[in-house]
């Protein structure tokens, strides 16, 4: 192979890859907008939408609404046990102490229970650890709304 045609190869096999990177590059803004607006998907150890899911509950829990004292960041690989016991503690609460507060709380807890079946089910399951860290948040903000009622 002679010096032209080795550097026209090369050419003709970079092109789709100079192309793709010369168009993320100039629509980089709009890509961003995009990816954020994103509600399930998976790239490497990141899952959209249980993040997502999680930061809309924590968007919609008022400030002072219980115990949100930042919860403890589970060591790496124990996303999932630390979501089950959550759960666990969260259920048996609720159990103990009857009835849930109020109709929010109610939603939440049916939400996070779906969540922890995400979590449950799901192989793949990992979660960043700020996703780990806001379910705890929620969960034992709840646990403590639940353990302050009136009768519990």
């Amino acid at each position: 192979m002679d010096t032209l045609t080795f550097i026209a190869e090369m050419v003709k096999a970079a092109a789709w890859p100079l192309a793709v990177v010369a168009m993320a590059l100039i629509f980089r803004q709009q890509l961003g907008a995009l990816l954020t607006r994103l509600s399930k998907g998976k790239l490497g150890a990141a899952e959209f939408e249980f993040e997502q899911q999680l930061k809309l509950l924590a968007a919609g829990i008022p400030a002072g609404a219980g115990s949100m004292a930042a919860a403890v960041m589970p060591a790496a690989g124990a996303s999932r046990q630390a979501i089950l016991a959550a759960w666990r503690n969260l259920e048996h609460r609720t159990q103990a102490g009857g009835q849930l507060l109020c109709a929010q709380d109610r939603a939440l807890y049916q939400q996070l229970r779906g969540l922890r079946d995400q979590a449950s089910q799901s192989v793949e399951f990992n979660p960043s650890p700020e996703a780990v860290g806001l379910f705890l948040q929620l969960a034992r903000g709840l646990q403590a709304r639940v353990e302050q009622a009136p009768g519990a």
